[in-house]
């Protein structure tokens, strides 16, 4: 792609033309917006309405515990060099205190961080390149990817170098600050999948077609309270399309999903809402247009042809790379570990000369780019820490477990506790070495629950009339298989639940004929018959019992969290979404003038000036709908601000300009007024409110401006 002047995030809307050149990971200026922001927060200038929304955008969290956040750092592609791992550490010992936790999504989160401490805990990772922007709330999420990408035998691509250019091209973009809901994108290097596209918002995966080489496209995919498998929109895209295939999305999601219910607003239910054929051309639509546009340069990857070598199961060991040099993969239980810990597998990292640490999205940690002579010692030093590496599959137990109510505002039960009580059942079981087992404190399904050989969500179910944590088991999920979405089975008491491990475990074992996996086993038994094998648990269940009453680790009788709503599904001001909408018209304009696609440059400029409208509406209480006329609009914003002839004055100027574009004149002058237009809006909306009341119907609907409109 050749380069072209045209404005994207970073120099600013209205300010003059940037190069289209990729957004650096962190950036000071995030910090002095946070710090800005919070300043509002706690002078009473801004409530909390608009405070949360805006401090997930920077990754702070809140938690269960009151007057204390939790802090998502974001790796795309869980990658970070040594020096990340130490300012992790050291952040970490610094302002919060507990252990570090590696998730499922490949970032690392620490917790029990004081709101004033937050902004200067920002400011230290973002001076060492780490950024937590969009590592939580309605945004583009971390990009996440294979956990050998970069290194495996079998990959087409690096994944990694993939999600992170992904995530270069839209950090900051207003398009994604806003949406409907989160949106969640992976990326794998080849058909193995291991970085489970399918239960995405958006997933990619590296491939092979008529001598080409690109990538697979699959959309809609989720777990949640409602788990759906994936659909492919696109059998092939090459590499510079990738840019254009995330917009498609995104817009598509702006466009069509759900604002009045967060439940239904993720990809998923749109492809629910059209079906999947019709979502597939409705993707295929945008996504044309969007290959219209120029995107962020994209430098070419390194494809390789892949070699025979075993499937990558984790948490694997130590891994032979495709370039001769071995990855040590570290098992820390259930992705926990203090600083020094954490710390000491970064000294053991740059001992030893690895290119990189990645964090996994079944909570271990890869040490790639090692010296294959060093690795036996490596792993002496890693044991000695107290981590675990495989010799053999299933020597290492792979349980996987969200924080559930040792930390979340949204958790039912402590399925972190509960990790730690069932390691020993799941290690070295000979029935399937490889097992995976994966707990959820809730239904939002954070320990990927859904994909696991037996996965555990908790719940909340009455005993005898009072409530008590429990746990509904779930058989044959497979997180590298589309479509391989858990069985639903029976529910427990969570105090019952390693016996209901043990049974099902011995069921499979004794059970299981021909070879079959956890899932043909299964669904051999059907729901009835997965019941009956936790039967023999069904005497202990008395309400006279206590004990099923306090979940692992607590001592205090459950209680479930009625009315609470999940952060990751906070609202935000109409106004912060119109402000980014009105950025992205401009941003949108500028593209398509570069591309010397006039006619879209003007389609772009009459949104980005609707949106930038709309502020002024919802400035003095008058917004109204999409399907108001123009018309309405701009007699709304004359009745309004009729006094301000900086207001008055950048209206006339737009639509004179406008008149002139849309004739065949130059457009220059008229992007100059669609920004000045944007510009006196956000100077506006940082105003106070003193218009009086005024009838917006009653306008003239002749003469002047209205005549320049209809031109006349």
């Amino acid at each position: 792609m050749s380069e072209v002047t045209v404005e994207f995030p970073g120099s600013g809307a209205g300010n003059g033309a940037g190069v289209l050149a990729a957004e650096p990971l962190a950036l000071l200026t995030d910090i002095d917006e946070f710090r800005q922001g919070y300043g509002k927060f706690k002078s009473g200038e801004w409530d909390n309405s608009k405070w949360q929304p805006f401090r997930l955008r920077y990754g702070v969290y809140g938690q269960l515990q009151p007057g204390v956040h939790m802090i998502r750092i974001k790796f795309p592609g869980g990658i970070m060099d040594v020096d990340g791992a130490r300012a992790v550490a050291e952040a970490n010992r610094r302002w919060a205190g507990a252990k570090l936790h590696l998730t499922t999504r490949q970032a690392i989160q620490i917790y029990y961080i004081s709101p004033d401490d937050a902004p200067e805990v920002l400011e230290y990772l973002c001076e060492r390149g780490i950024t937590t922007r969009e590592a939580c709330g309605n945004s583009l999420r971390n990009m996440d990817s294979c956990q050998l990408a970069g290194v495996c035998p079998r990959e087409h691509v690096d994944a990694g170098k993939v999600a992170q250019r992904l995530a270069l091209s839209w950090i900051r973009h207003p398009l994604v600050q806003h949406m409907p809901r989160k949106f969640k994108t992976t990326v794998s290097g080849c058909e193995t999948d291991c970085a489970s596209t399918h239960i995405h918002d958006l997933g990619l995966i590296a491939t092979r077609k008529d001598g080409k080489v690109g990538f697979k496209v699959f959309a809609g995919g989720g777990t949640g309270g409602i788990p759906v498998s994936a659909v492919e929109v696109a059998d092939f895209v090459t590499e510079e399309q990738l840019p254009a295939v995330v917009e498609a999305l995104v817009r598509l999601h702006q466009r069509y999903s759900n604002r009045k219910n967060r439940n239904k607003a993720r990809i998923k239910f749109l492809v629910k809402r059209f079906g999947a054929e019709k979502f597939r051309a409705l993707f295929e639509e945008e996504f044309a247009r969007a290959l219209e546009l120029p995107q962020r340069p994209w430098e070419p990857l390194e494809w390789r042809q892949p070699t025979e070598a075993p499937e990558p199961i984790s948490p694997g060991g130590v891994v032979a790379q495709h370039d001769g040099k071995a990855c040590v993969i570290v098992n820390p239980p259930l992705g926990l570990l203090t600083s020094d810990e954490f710390e000491a597998l970064a000294d053991l990292a740059e001992r030893y000369g690895a290119d990189s640490l990645r964090v996994t999205r079944d909570q271990n940690l890869a040490i790639t780019g090692l010296d294959p002579e060093t690795v036996t010692e490596i792993v002496g030093v890693v044991r000695g820490l107290g981590f675990g590496v495989e010799d053999e599959p299933g020597d290492v137990a792979n349980v996987v477990a969200c924080p559930g109510t040792s930390t979340c505002g949204i958790g039912i039960t402590n399925s972190q506790n509960f990790g730690k009580e069932i390691l020993d059942q799941v290690q070295s079981y000979t029935a399937k070495p490889n097992l995976t087992v994966n707990v959820s404190g809730c239904q939002n399904g954070c320990g990927l629950h859904h994909v696991a050989d037996f996965g555990f969500r908790g719940m909340g179910k009455k005993i005898g009339g009072k409530n008590a944590p429990h746990y509904q088991i779930y058989f044959g999920g497979d997180a590298r298989k589309n479509g391989h979405i858990g069985l639903t089975g029976p529910i427990v008491p969570a105090r019952l639940a390693k016996t209901a491990l043990d049974l099902v475990l011995d069921g499979y074992a004794t059970g299981k004929v021909n070879g079959e996996t956890v899932r043909e086993w299964a669904l051999r038994l059907g729901k009835d018959g997965l019941k009956a094998l936790v039967k023999p648990i069904e005497g202990e269940i008395d309400p006279e019992n206590e004990g099923l009453f306090f979940d692992f680790g607590e001592d205090w009788t459950f209680s479930p969290p009625a009315g609470r709503t999940a952060e990751c599904a906070a609202g935000f001001e109409d106004d912060d979404l119109m402000r980014d909408l009105a950025d992205d018209g401009l941003i949108n304009m500028d593209r398509a003038l570069a591309a010397d696609r006039n006619e879209r440059a003007l389609v772009f400029a009459r949104e980005g000036f609707r949106y930038a409208a709309e502020r002024l509406r919802i400035r003095v209480g008058l917004p109204g709908t999409d399907d108001d006329s123009e018309e309405l609009v701009i007699s709304t914003i004359r009745g309004a601000d009729e006094d301000d002839t900086g207001v008055i004055d950048a209206l006339d100027g737009y639509l004179e300009t406008r008149v002139a574009a849309e004739a065949g004149g130059d457009p220059a002058p008229y992007r100059e007024a669609l920004a000045l237009w944007i510009d006196t809006a956000a100077e506006m909306m940082a105003r106070p409110v003193t218009v009086e009341a005024f009838d917006p119907t009653a306008f003239d609907k002749s003469g002047g401006v209205m005549d320049l409109i209809r031109g006349s």
